[in-house]
C-alpha cells in the first residue's frame, strides 16, 4: 500500500510489458473508491497518456519487408543487410499499428505480440518512441482513507488496482509499532 497525503497530486504508471505500443488513450478510465465503500466511485477526468520516448527521424532505425506478412503472425521478413532494427525496438508496421521487436536476426524480426493487419511486400518499417507504458492522469484524494485506485480499459484487458492510504499531514500520528523506548532523566 503506498501512502499519500490528502490534495496529494500523484500519478501511476500501467506497464503492458511492451505488448501494447500505440494504444487508444481515450479507452482509458482511471477512478477511484474508499475501500470501505466501493460503491461511492470517483472517476478522474482526463486521459492517460503513453509513455513516448523522443527518436528523431533522422536516428529512427528502419527497414524494408520483403515478404507478406498476414494478420496474426509474429515474424516479419526484412531485408537483413538494409536493415537497422534492433531487438527492444518499438516499430509502426502500419498506420498507428505497433509492435515490440523481441529479437532482429538476420532477415527475421520476432515480434512480441501477433500482427493486427496484414504487411504487405516491400512496406518501409520505422522504429517509434511508443514504449507501451501508460500515465495516468494526477490524481489528488482530498478525504483521508484507504482507497483502490483503478486503471482500466476492457477493450484491451487491462485492469489494474493500485491501494492507496490518505493521511492528513497536518495530524500527528503514534506509531504503535515502534518498539518502546526508555528514557532515564537525571536530576
Amino acid at each position: 500500500m503506498v501512502t499519500r497525503n490528502t490534495g496529494e497530486n500523484f500519478r501511476i504508471v500501467v506497464s503492458t510489458k511492451r505488448t501494447l505500443p500505440g494504444a487508444d488513450t481515450a479507452a482509458f478510465d482511471v477512478y477511484y473508491a474508499p475501500v470501505d465503500d466501493p460503491a461511492n466511485v470517483t472517476r478522474v477526468a482526463a486521459q492517460v497518456e503513453e509513455v513516448v520516448r523522443n527518436v528523431d527521424d533522422a536516428s529512427a532505425h528502419t527497414a524494408t519487408t520483403t515478404a507478406y506478412a498476414r494478420y496474426g503472425s509474429r515474424v516479419l521478413y526484412v531485408d537483413g543487410s538494409a536493415s537497422t532494427v534492433e531487438s527492444g525496438d518499438v516499430i509502426e508496421y502500419a498506420s498507428g499499428m505497433y509492435a515490440y521487436v523481441m529479437k532482429a536476426v538476420g532477415d527475421k524480426l520476432y515480434l512480441k505480440t501477433p500482427l493486427r493487419a496484414d504487411v504487405p511486400s516491400g512496406t518501409s518499417i520505422k522504429q517509434v518512441g511508443n514504449t507501451g507504458d501508460y500515465l495516468t492522469p494526477l490524481i489528488a484524494i482530498t478525504q483521508k482513507g484507504e482507497y483502490i485506485v483503478s486503471v482500466e480499459a476492457s477493450e484491451y484487458g487491462i485492469l489494474v488496482g493500485e491501494r492507496v492510504k490518505v493521511v492528513d499531514p497536518t495530524e500527528q500520528t503514534v506509531d504503535t509499532d515502534a518498539p518502546a523506548e526508555a528514557v532515564a532523566v537525571a536530576y
